[in-house]
């Protein structure tokens, strides 16, 4: 384009983040500031929940810098992008003061402070939020439940989150959908009601889906059923027999119960299925062929592992060591090994990917030629994050 302006720039971004872009729409919009091109409420929006899905606390607060010193004044949705940012950075401080310093809110305000008290374990915040919320006369919809029940669910507050489930049909209206009956089962599995779960399972108007026999699968992991999980675990290999964090479950069930012989007939059943940890495999690490691979592969893509990612008080050629250590590395290298030029490859983990490891995958997978799929496996619905590379 011989000329470009703000308008141009968001569509460039808009487009990144819709093919997960994220890094390339963040050095996009880095350029934009870099040319004095200055920006839109829009691009603002754009870039501020890339920031939230990397948790790049320092840029989303550089962006924010950017807002106050604008002369403008910003609207409701890009100040509930900032809130958002910053409760999926873990800054709920930061969250709590954008909130409180709108002059206009609206339901997506709330429902932003509400799910960001719950996914950063503040229930009794969240809760706060929700009556302040009905208190200042908004109404709640199927969005602040299903974030209230998530935060019961993993806060052990069962009870709580049975009322809630109640509440919502009987004295604000709002229809449960699917999500919601897979957050109840989740609140009643995770507290040992199994049976209770199980009668929600088979009367709900809802044919179950994937996310619930999930929620049912990590009860039986928690509280190790291994006949019921088994027998959940089959009905999610027929919904979703490409999710190999539903393989990795059972296999965790099985193991716990000492069942080795199940765990190695799992690892056969549908292609192989391999576990890493960080700092492990020394065997495969010291292998020639590990380091044959290993020396060509940084060769050809002139890569150097970004050691601020190890938090420890070590020397440099330690946290060198330690960051190429990830289980998401030692993964990828097994795979690229173990399995024929043209395989994609399918890498679930339980963690967050630290973004050296998610940059070396990336160049991996273009080194090579071959699909990288790194899934971080969450056990709650109906959250799940999918990195696709080529």
């Amino acid at each position: 384009m011989p000329q470009r302006n703000v308008v141009s720039w968001n569509s460039l971004i808009g487009g990144l983040v819709k093919k997960d872009g994220v890094f390339e729409a963040m050095e996009a919009f880095r350029i934009i500031q870099g040319k004095g091109l200055g920006f839109s409420w829009v691009t603002l929006t754009t870039i501020l929940p890339v920031c939230a899905r990397v948790t790049a606390l320092v840029s989303g607060k550089e962006i924010h810098a950017v807002m106050v010193k604008s002369t403008a004044k910003p609207d409701a949705p890009v100040l509930n992008s900032l809130m958002d940012m910053y409760a999926k950075c873990g800054a709920m401080d930061y969250c709590r003061r954008v909130f409180y310093g709108m002059q206009s809110k609206d339901l997506t305000s709330w429902n932003t402070l509400i799910t960001g008290y719950a996914i950063n374990g503040l229930m009794t915040e969240s809760m706060e939020s929700f009556q302040e919320m009905i208190c200042s006369g908004f109404s709640p919809d199927g969005i602040t439940f299903i974030a209230l029940l998530s935060g019961c669910s993993h806060a052990g507050l069962t009870d709580d989150g049975c009322r809630l489930f109640e509440t919502m049909k009987i004295e604000y209206a709002v229809s449960p959908t699917v999500d919601h009956y897979a957050c109840l089962v989740n609140v009643l599995g995770r507290a040992g009601r199994i049976e209770e779960a199980l009668e929600i399972v088979k009367n709900m108007p809802f044919k179950p889906t994937g996310s619930i026999w999930g929620s049912l699968l990590n009860s039986c992991r928690i509280h190790g059923l291994v006949p019921l999980g088994k027998a959940v675990a089959k009905q999610l290999f027929e919904l979703e027999p490409d999710n190999f964090g539903n393989y990795v479950m059972l296999s965790n069930i099985y193991a716990s119960a000492g069942m080795w012989e199940s765990v190695r007939t799992l690892a056969s059943f549908k292609s192989k299925i391999h576990a890493f940890v960080a700092g492990g495999s020394n065997e495969f690490l010291n292998s020639a062929e590990y380091k044959e691979v290993w020396k060509r592969l940084m060769e050809e893509a002139g890569y150097v592992p970004d050691t601020g990612v190890v938090l420890h008080d070590v020397n440099e050629e330690t946290r060198a060591v330690w960051a190429c250590g990830h289980s998401e590395r030692i993964a990828t290298m097994f795979a690229l090994i173990n399995t024929g030029s043209g395989m994609p490859i399918r890498i679930t983990k339980n963690l967050r990917v630290c973004l050296d490891c998610h940059s070396w995958v990336k160049i991996v997978s273009k080194v090579t030629g071959r699909v990288i799929v790194l899934q971080r496996y969450k056990s709650f619905p109906p959250f799940q994050r999918w990195d696709v590379f080529l």
